[in-house]
């Protein structure tokens, strides 16, 4: 006769939530400004170019971007460089890879652009490409999984190109490791600070010998 039992661990479910929820955020990262397409609001041209946009950037570009501020991606690859001569001149391609997991919430496509070297990072000297996503591979066929980018620098085309087409900001807030709206993250920056001030002023009215706080 069998016994019924009951486990007090699910220790699969537990594992892949310690990999792609606690571990994919945890990791040494490397902060950039993404350029995430917004399906919903991008104007796509449906008769002439089967849902495509004229331009990538420009005034005849209908691609609509949420903008996220301090995004963490990993395992940046060793940046390949090739040179190619067209007819606009002599050009310098550079490729690489990065990695995003899915746990951030947000899906990356085709044509999503980021910025590596950030201008408070080099303010002075701040003339590094913008990266355009070229191909993306996932790990597994699941809800839960990581995104590995494959990224090309954008010829001719500055920062300020794809601000004009920015629709929402975001910001990738550390302290939950969750992407909020601008104005939410800098609430949340507001009650942190004066948490740290009222933790510090509470920490010089304790009273040792008696285990209370005395004014």
């Amino acid at each position: 006769m069998m016994q019924k039992f009951s486990r007090t661990y699910d220790y699969i479910q537990e594992y892949q939530k310690l990999v792609y929820d606690v571990y994919s955020k945890s990791g040494v990262a490397y902060l950039v400004t993404y350029y995430n397409l917004n399906v919903e609001e991008t104007v796509w041209e449906n008769e002439d170019i089967f849902g495509g946009a004229y331009e990538k950037v420009g005034d005849l570009s209908g691609i609509k971007r949420n903008k996220i501020l301090l995004l963490p991606v990993y395992f940046p690859e060793i940046i390949s460089t090739s040179f190619d001569g067209q007819e606009t001149g002599y050009h310098k391609e550079n490729e690489t890879s990065i990695v995003i997991p899915s746990s951030y919430g947000i899906t990356p496509y085709p044509g999503d652009a980021l910025k590596l070297d950030q201008s408070y990072l080099r303010a002075t000297n701040n003339v590094y490409p913008m990266f355009m996503v070229e191909g993306i591979e996932i790990s597994a066929n699941t809800d839960h999984r990581y995104w590995k980018l494959n990224i090309k620098n954008f010829q001719s085309e500055n920062k300020e190109s794809f601000d004009d087409q920015v629709e929402n900001t975001y910001v990738f807030f550390d302290y939950d490791k969750t992407i909020h709206t601008l104005e939410d993250s800098q609430f949340l920056t507001k009650i942190l600070s004066k948490n740290e001030e009222l933790r510090s002023n509470l920490k010089g009215l304790f009273n040792e010998n008696s285990g209370f706080y005395l004014k």
